[in-house]
């Protein structure tokens, strides 16, 4: 039978896909929003909605910096040039600090941000020769960056928001006023500070040895340290930006116009087009940060400030918001980055992105144009769906607006309680419309679209059948619930919904639809909620039920505030409403089991290739258990993964390529997982592997895809010896490139030989391997 395999394999070509492999990460962070840049050298660095990016200005390319390439954290606030030591300072949110040399080197200080304190939050940095003030909740912290190391902190229990250095007086601007205190005194004693007056300066420069404040909607004034009366220089009703010195020059930026100061008599206005978020000053150039534009080089020229035409971007998410997502016909990775705000006031930026996975491409549903076409505000999309009669047909609901209709990335309708069954949680309010909250969209197979329409709402179950008509279920035992979250139709055809933060509403509710979906007076319903009971008769109080997910032998697994719980068998919901938690051996010898992820919060549960669960956590990051829960495969976190985040708030399994998305409350990353989905049925045409060739300098797991479920695969080499062998993980098998003795195989070609699980059929592909 080998030889039979060998006759295919030898008219096979190889294969030049080439893939992520198991095990590795990727990061897909947003860079849609430049707010400030600086440079260093031949390369302009800009911070871009938290994160950073370099251009080159010698070769043009653009590269991004994470915590996979270089840094050692995510979410930036600051970040500023020091010319003493030749480095970029950056500083993160949580008060963890990089410094960036040239060469890429980066040297991490993290003190800072171990430190214990009521308030670490960061309203500023500025650089004095090798040190850098940086301006906190709570007062001034200096980092000395030729030693790295910090040198003093000035604790005067006032929000600061500037400091400055003139003739060994550090003057800082602060929440109450300007303080100053001589640095030849003790300035940790309190007392050695001398508040100058009440003026609330959120920068403070000097031009010409005279000290320039600003302050916020009213201009620009120097402040003589003599007597410290000020004099305004320039006066503007502008939000004010940033104002920095470059060469003897001033440069002020303000909402919608630009400064530059020579002296404070001789200085010129410049009205930028938009938002004026940075201008960098570099020689004869400067670089201006344009938001959503990007970063792009301009020049002044008969006093008017002109961009030119290199708007430079990476592609990449329009932001990190990702409350729901889910994969496409396409393999496309759809993204609803909404919030489901049920009692506050939290408005995310209508945000719908898709994901072309096969070429790298985000393509960003514009707000202001869908605002536009609608007539309303656009915020909240927490929800998505693609129709499975026709690709490119979606469907996303907003917690607020209603649901938008979307073919080949163009917006075609928007229904909400003037247009449709959809109803507003405040029908009688002038602001009715603001209120059409959908939490969930869902397909069934037959291309029926269900929803959930929540809020103080009787017909909570919504469904805009696939012919175009609208349909309002009511089941009396949700009735008027306030926080509905989730919505599924089960391979069986019944319905599953949870809810949220509804204290003793929480739970899940489920109909027997008795193959008659849109008939509810036939229905057997059942609610089980707020009290779940295990099957050691322990019963446990639940307060939020985020998802529900089904498995591939019909078992319906459910995340709550308070752990994991499954329905082994939901036709007994109706009856007993028995919860099941998984027991995990210890194995230690005491015959003891403890319940998997007991007390955890769950807030979201998929399946891959293999049928194991992802599950995401509010805390805790996420795991990989084994199909049946008691096997834990993997546990990620901040410290162990490039997770932003231990908030998970969603994720998505590409089935082709078991490549993981993972959504936390910091922005998206990917795991290539070793799952996808079995193929029914092996075929020559759809076995892949990568990457091949495998070259001299790669060391990762090598892919086989395509294959069955439980398929056997063995890795020969051209003698006919056994290498490798093993079981494909859902259609996936994973091989190390090594021998059984664990040592890397040598240059030249291996065959794959696969088998179903019968043993009785079997197709063949090579892998070359150049050492």
């Amino acid at each position: 039978m080998i030889k039979r395999f060998f006759a295919i394999a030898l008219i096979l070509s190889l294969s030049a896909t080439i893939m992520a492999t198991v095990g590795d990460w990727k990061i897909y962070t947003s860079y849609n929003n430049a707010t400030r840049c600086q440079v260093m050298g031949n390369k302009v660095y800009v911070l871009a909605s938290g994160a950073l990016f370099s251009y080159d200005k010698e070769d043009g390319e653009v590269y991004t910096h994470d915590k996979l390439n270089s840094l050692n954290d995510f979410n930036i606030c600051e970040i500023a040039y020091c010319k003493a030591i030749d480095a970029l300072l950056i500083i993160y949110q949580n008060a963890n600090i990089d410094i960036l040399y040239p060469d890429g080197e980066i040297y991490n200080i993290s003190d800072f941000k171990s430190k214990v304190l009521a308030s670490k939050k960061i309203n500023g940095v500025y650089v004095n020769g090798s040190e850098a003030y940086i301006n906190t909740s709570f007062g001034v912290v200096i980092l000395n960056l030729d030693r790295l190391e910090f040198t003093n902190t000035y604790n005067i229990n006032i929000n600061t928001l500037c400091s400055y250095v003139q003739d060994n007086t550090l003057y800082i601007g602060t929440d109450e006023g300007l303080y100053k205190g001589s640095m030849l005194d003790n300035l940790l004693d309190k007392n050695n500070w001398e508040k100058i007056n009440s003026v609330k300066y959120v920068a403070i420069n000097e031009s010409n040895g005279t000290l320039i404040g600003a302050v916020d909607k009213k201009g620009l004034y120097t402040i003589n340290t003599q007597n410290y009366a000020t004099n305004k220089i320039i006066s503007s009703t502008e939000p004010f930006k940033y104002l920095y010195e470059k060469s003897g020059t001033l440069y002020c930026g303000l909402e919608k116009s630009f400064f530059v100061i020579n002296t404070q008599t001789d200085y010129k206005k410049f009205d930028t087009t938009d938002e004026s978020n940075y201008i960098e000053a570099d020689g004869n150039t400067l670089w201006h940060c344009k938001g959503s534009s990007g970063v792009v080089e301009c020049r002044i020229k008969d006093d008017k400030l002109t961009d030119g035409e290199n708007y430079i971007a990476p592609r990449s998410p329009m932001n990190n918001y990702c409350e729901y997502m889910t994969f496409t016909s396409d393999g496309n990775l759809l993204v609803a980055g909404g919030t489901l705000n049920y009692f506050g006031s939290t408005l995310y930026p209508g945000t719908l992105m898709e994901y072309n996975t096969s070429d790298d491409k985000w393509t960003n549903y514009p707000g202001d144009e869908i605002a536009e076409k609608t007539g309303v505000r656009y915020v909240n999309v927490c929800a998505v769906d693609e129709d499975p009669k026709e690709k490119g047909h979606y469907f996303a609901g907003s917690f607020g607006q209603g649901l938008y209709e979307f073919r080949n990335g163009e917006l075609i309708a928007h229904y909400n309680h003037n247009n449709s069954a959809l109803e507003s949680a405040v029908p009688t309010s002038s602001n009715s419309q603001n209120y059409v909250r959908v939490s969930r969209v869902k397909f069934d197979n037959d291309g029926n679209l269900w929803m959930t329409n929540t809020t103080n709402i009787d017909n909570i179950v919504k469904v805009r059948k696939n012919n175009g008509e609208w349909l309002s279920l009511k089941y009396d035992k949700i009735s008027g619930y306030e926080t509905i979250v989730d919505i599924l139709i089960d391979s069986r055809g019944w319905l599953w919904v949870t809810s949220l933060q509804g204290g003793e509403n929480a739970g899940i509710f489920c109909a027997k639809t008795n193959n008659t979906p849109f008939d509810t007076k036939d229905d057997q319903t059942a609610l089980w909620k707020f009290k779940f009971t295990n099957q050691d008769g322990i019963i446990y109080t639940i307060y939020h039920v985020d998802c529900i997910k089904e498995d591939a032998s019909g078992k319906m697994w459910i995340g709550t505030d308070n752990g994991l719980f499954v329905i082994e068998n939901p036709k007994r919901f109706f009856d007993d409403g028995l919860f099941t938690q998984i027991k995990v051996p210890r194995n230690d010898g005491t015959n003891l089991a403890d319940y998997l992820l007991s007390g955890a919060y769950i807030t979201t549960i998929e399946t891959d290739g293999a049928d194991r669960k992802w599950i995401g956590t509010k805390t805790n990051g996420i795991y990989l258990i084994s199909a049946d829960g008691l096997e834990m495969i993997h546990h990620f976190t901040t410290a162990d993964s490039p997770l932003p985040s231990n908030e998970i708030t969603s994720i998505a399994v590409n089935g082709e390529s078991g490549e993981v998305f993972i959504g936390t409350k910091g922005g998206i990353v990917s795991f290539m997982g070793d799952a996808t989905e079995p193929e029914e049925k092996l075929n020559e045409s759809t076995i892949h592997v990568y990457p091949n060739p495998v070259r001299a300098s790669y060391s990762g797991n090598i892919s086989i895809v395509g294959l069955t479920l439980d398929c056997e695969v063995k890795i020969v080499d051209t003698a006919g010896y056994l290498i490798a062998e093993g079981v494909s993980i859902g259609g996936k098998f994973t091989w190390n490139g090594r021998n059984a003795k664990g040592e890397k195989v040598s240059s030249g070609v291996y065959y794959v030989l696969t088998y179903d699980e019968n043993g009785s059929e079997g197709v063949a592909a090579k892998i070359l391997v150049t050492r």
